[in-house]
């Protein structure tokens, strides 16, 4: 009896134990949506007329759109290990290249073939980085930051260093500049393939796989899995996504910029890295991402209206690149 009465007292502590990592995994998994509403909550109160306005909220949604759309392209070669520096130039070389198409035709190129061509075209870069790192052995960051800098080079040869922004279609312009309710369609857009996105890593066979390859190359290639085609369209994935990133940002804007992608890296590689910390913790998630996309969007559009200066941008996407990969070397329950 005597015995049964200390088992009985001595579980009191271990139930306490898993209750208390409950709340720290629960605590872990949603932290980022705590900070999220704290920012909303934050900047409501400095700023009451003008950050709680719809043209403002419309604004954060509009100007996120791009980032987010290359952050979630950014997802599948995260997941399965490697990194894509690429996405830059791959962005870089979308927007010249469609809006060349468009000039050098005088507009009379059509947009659905044109927007074919750049896709077409930046499946060919992700099957180069795959080639390189997979069948070459060279390590994806020095890999993609190579094929980045071709693709940033052959934008300017395009460009010939100066905008591009004669001949464009009236109907190509018009499809970027869509709105309904006045949210632009890269939300839309945005919203849709991370609907796909969040599908595929979920519930299926290659979602698996694609963590699996993340976790282990090695172990997962043993088990059958045809990791080589995995990093493949894992590459694929992302320079996609940096090309409709592309076309979307030259049809809002109407012209072809040289250069613009570089712009994007560091802010996709914050989203996808916080978000990877946020929902479920070690793991790139869609969850997580949208939420550090807002994270970021909201944070940058707050200390922008309360009157900081332009460098805030970058500031504050490395500033959370910097946080999440601290909190993404804690292993959840630690």
């Amino acid at each position: 009896m005597a015995s049964d009465t200390a088992a009985t007292v001595g579980d009191v502590p271990a139930q306490d134990d898993r209750r208390a990592a409950g709340r720290a995994t629960v605590i872990q998994r949603y932290a980022g949506v705590f900070v999220l509403l704290g920012l909303i909550a934050l900047f409501t109160a400095l700023e009451p007329d003008k950050f709680p306005t719809y043209n403002n909220i419309v604004g954060i949604l509009g100007n996120s759109a791009i980032l987010g759309i290359l952050a979630v392209g950014l997802l599948a070669p995260l997941a399965a290990g490697v990194f894509d520096i690429s996405i830059g130039g791959a962005m870089t070389l979308a927007v010249v290249a469609i809006t060349f198409l468009f000039q050098t035709t005088g507009g009379s190129f059509p947009v659905p073939l044109a927007i074919l061509v750049v896709l077409i075209g930046a499946i060919g870069v992700g099957l180069i980085n795959s080639w390189l790192v997979v069948k070459q052995g060279i390590d994806p960051f020095i890999a993609t930051i190579g094929t980045g800098s071709v693709m940033v080079g052959m934008s300017q040869l395009l460009a010939n260093g100066t905008t591009i922004s004669e001949g464009i279609p009236t109907t190509f312009t018009d499809f970027g500049r869509w709105d309904l309710g006045r949210i632009p369609v890269g939300v839309f857009i945005l919203v849709a393939l991370c609907a796909f996105a969040w599908y595929v890593l979920q519930y299926t066979p290659f979602g698996r796989h694609l963590y699996a390859t993340g976790a282990s190359r090695e172990a997962t290639r043993l088990t059958g899995i045809r990791t080589t085609r995995v990093l493949q369209i894992a590459f694929v994935c992302s320079t996609v996504g940096a090309a409709i990133a592309g076309i979307v940002f030259a049809a809002r804007l109407g012209s072809g910029p040289p250069g613009i992608g570089q712009g994007f890296l560091i802010g996709a590689y914050s989203v996808a890295f916080l978000g990877s910390t946020i929902i479920r913790p070690g793991r790139f998630n869609v969850g997580g991402l949208v939420v550090a996309l807002l994270i970021i969007s909201i944070g940058v559009n707050g200390l922008q209206i309360s009157g900081l200066p332009f460098w805030v941008v970058e500031t504050f996407q490395g500033g959370a690149l910097l946080v999440a990969v601290l909190l993404g070397r804690r292993r959840p329950g630690a």
